[in-house]
């Protein structure tokens, strides 16, 4: 397979992971932060000094909001697949950069295919691209930094436009999420790429390296510096808010990042495997290489580890090493089943792998039928038939490639079972997460004209909702609830408490309730146990609503 044969199959793989039906769930909390900014951008003018909900929105640098608002200006504020395309398109380089570290690392042509193909179906990596959040943008710019350095340290000599390159790129990662990306990636990378290779080749290079971090410097901290005099006392109280977020929020047990593999989905098994690979078989052909990727793994969970605050998505930098490592690994069963040299280990790798994901296949038709006779999926006979004629097929031929050992095949299998996962089911996705079948979204609030003009009001002693500030197209003003229920009981005035996280599908459905002026405290006392977040005031008669959390 030539490069470009490998090229389109990677764009197929992307644009079916990243891009395809990528507007079926609903923007996330993070989104929303970004979205709202973005539009607030716009309406206001103002890209130096972002502001959400009315309020400086200094937290994060503005990079993915910048190129998130240029998407809105173009394509416009309802079309979420337009919005999230920027965070595909960053996610496409993260592939590419990922490609080309491969390149440089082995001389294979295999290996770089598998490990692009393999990041661009980790569960956590397509997940982030189909969100327009900060993340994707920091560690895709860090991974070409990465890639440039890389390069760098190879040569010799003459390595100036690799460096510029890479300071350009460290840059752009931190104007995308700050220092994240540098101690997350690349102080892992420089570990393991010490470990491996000595000082030797980085101090060979010390002025190209110099200047990258003069580039990084300067793109790095124009905006800080910008926003620290234009409002020093805002910045001074955002740095000690986000310095001291690593210590006292979301804080989690050291061993809390230790089942890792499991963010890259169906890659967990040969993800895991690749991880114990060296202390069962050092007889690979690539063993300096995948000394370096492994350490590169482990230095970076070790490194999270360390923090106490801990999510999730802040794994996110440890994928495309993983990918790579698990590259590797499945390159080494290629040759190792070719040559008839494998172990017991490795057999039962692969046969435990087609096991787990024969089932996997088979079992999508038979989910489907379970659906459809619930009523729970609009799927017509035709189109039944085609889907589950596609996932037998990819079953058996996972029996196939392990009856007759093809590992390529099993690999390709694996990426294409995803691959159609996508392209069949997700469509339907957003009716099998939704139970209540009345369900009606509040971004239609946005085109009601019963409620245009109507101020939306939020209780600033409680933390508001940001996923509502973004579908309702609008600011929030603060609004205290002692001065609401005063207001309740003068006369030829409603208000509405609305309610919506930990909303329940078994709970009453009505959003908003008409209270009267026989039971003026019903909303308070009704949506106490849950928590309330917006207050809207709307005039009589109130509107019947209804969402589902």
């Amino acid at each position: 397979m030539n490069k470009q044969q490998q090229a389109l199959i990677l764009l197929i793989i992307c644009y079916l992971s990243f891009f395809w039906s990528s507007d079926l769930i609903p923007a996330n909390i993070m989104e929303a932060r970004n979205f709202s900014t973005a539009r607030e951008i716009l309406e206001s003018g103002n890209w130096l000094i972002p502001q959400m909900n009315g309020m400086l929105r200094l937290e994060k640098p503005p990079l993915p909001t910048w190129i998130t608002a240029f998407a809105m200006q173009i394509g416009g504020q309802d079309n979420l697949s337009i919005l999230r395309i920027p965070s595909g398109l960053i996610a496409v380089l993260l592939v590419f950069f990922l490609y080309k570290i491969a390149e440089e690392l082995t001389t294979d042509r295999r290996t770089p295919f598998l490990a692009a193909g393999t990041v661009a179906t980790s569960f956590y990596i397509f997940f982030m691209a189909r969100t327009g959040t900060w993340d994707i943008f920091c560690h895709s710019f860090m991974l070409g930094a990465l890639w440039m350095l890389f390069m760098g340290w190879k040569k010799k000599s003459n390595a100036w436009k690799e460096f510029i390159f890479a300071g350009i790129f460290l840059g752009l990662s931190f104007m995308s999420k700050g220092p994240v990306a540098f101690y997350a990636m690349l102080l892992p990378f420089l570990i393991a790429f010490i470990i491996s290779n000595g000082t030797k080749p980085i101090a060979n290079h010390w002025q190209p390296l110099i200047l990258a971090l003069a580039i990084t410097v300067i793109i790095s901290f124009w905006w800080p510096i910008y926003t620290y005099i234009t409002h020093p006392e805002f910045s001074r109280f955002i740095a000690e808010k986000e310095s001291t977020a690593w210590v006292n929020r979301h804080v989690k047990p050291w061993y809390h990042y230790w089942s890792f593999p499991v963010q890259t989905g169906m890659w967990a098994i040969f993800g895991t495997a690749a991880l114990i690979f060296p202390f069962i078989r050092r007889k690979t052909k690539n063993t300096k290489e995948y000394n370096f990727v492994a350490i590169w793994v482990w230095a970076g969970v070790i490194l999270l580890s360390l923090f106490p605050e801990k999510k999730e998505r802040y794994l996110l930098p440890i994928l495309p090493p993983l990918a790579l490592l698990t590259a590797l690994y499945i390159n080494h069963l290629i040759q190792a089943f070719k040559k008839k040299r494998t172990t017991k280990g490795d057999r039962f790798v692969l046969g435990f792998n087609a096991i787990i994901l024969t089932l996997m296949s088979f079992g999508v038709p038979v989910f489907l039928q379970i659906m459809r006779s619930k009523n729970k999926m609009d799927l017509n006979p035709a189109m039944f038939i085609i889907i589950a004629v596609v996932f037998i097929s990819i079953g058996f031929a996972f029996i196939y490639s392990f009856h007759k050992k093809k590992v390529f095949l099993h690999w390709a299998m694996m990426t294409t079972l995803i691959c159609m996962i996508f392209l069949f089911i997700s469509p339907y996705a957003g009716k099998l997460i939704r139970s209540n079948p009345e369900y009606k979204s509040l971004n239609n609030l946005r085109y009601d004209s019963r409620v245009k003009g109507m101020k939306f009001y939020y209780d600033p002693v409680i933390t508001k909702n940001i996923g509502l500030t973004w579908t309702q197209n609008q600011p929030f003003t603060p609004f205290h609830f002692q001065d609401l229920l005063l207001q309740l009981m003068q006369p030829y005035a409603t208000r509405v408490v609305a309610g919506t996280s930990d909303y329940s599908a078994n709970m009453p459905q009505n959003l908003f309730y008409d209270t009267g002026f026989e039971t003026p405290y019903l909303p308070y006392n009704y949506l106490t146990p849950i928590r309330m977040e917006l207050v809207w005031e709307v005039g009589r008669p109130l509107i019947g609503w209804h969402l589902e959390m």
